[in-house]
């Protein structure tokens, strides 16, 4: 992953566009220019609102090609990581990107000793994605809102579960 950015990073919102666009087949651009860059303003305006200490990383296509295709939005200044939100871009998905991506953040986690919790559309292909990278149901009912809670708990690092197999005997005897 590459250096963090800010929600307004021209990449983040050209990304964004694009995913969201995807979501719009059959309607006119004339009609989906304007729609999406209301749907995208609110969006964001609503990320920053609801998680300010938020931060975005770009992600690159591959390490041999930099070029941004996708990013993921984190919070981690509570006592668990939010996993905001992740977008890549149709032409590249099935490549392993978004799996990257939440193979560092669980890293991250497990260092820190944090689960990193998430919100996804009841239904939406991507909830497979983070069974994969072990994130469980965190909620019992989606009707509500339509989305479901995930929660992907920490584990423990080698370094975490080391055992020191030492000797520990201490001796309480004194010279004279």
């Amino acid at each position: 992953m590459t250096a963090e950015h800010d929600l307004r990073h021209p990449l983040v919102q050209q990304i964004a566009a694009s995913v969201l666009r995807e979501r719009l087949p059959g309607i006119p651009a004339e009609l989906a220019v304007p729609l999406v860059a209301g749907q995208l303003a609110a969006k964001f305006a609503t990320m920053r609102a609801e998680h300010p200490g938020a931060t975005v990383v770009l992600l690159p296509r591959s390490d041999a090609e930099p070029e941004a295709v996708g990013y993921l939005v984190a919070d981690r200044s509570g006592d668990e990581i939010r996993l905001v939100d992740l977008a890549v871009t149709a032409p590249v998905r099935g490549r392993g990107i978004a799996s990257a991506a939440l193979d560092a953040l669980a890293e991250e986690a497990d260092v820190s000793g944090r689960a990193i919790t998430l919100s996804v559309w009841a239904g939406d292909p991507a909830e497979r994605l983070y069974a994969r990278h072990g994130f469980e149901r965190a909620d019992a009912d989606t009707a509500e809102s339509g989305y479901r809670e995930l929660r992907r708990p920490p584990r423990p690092t080698e370094r975490q579960s080391t055992v020191c197999t030492g000797d520990t005997s201490t001796s309480s005897s004194s010279a004279q």
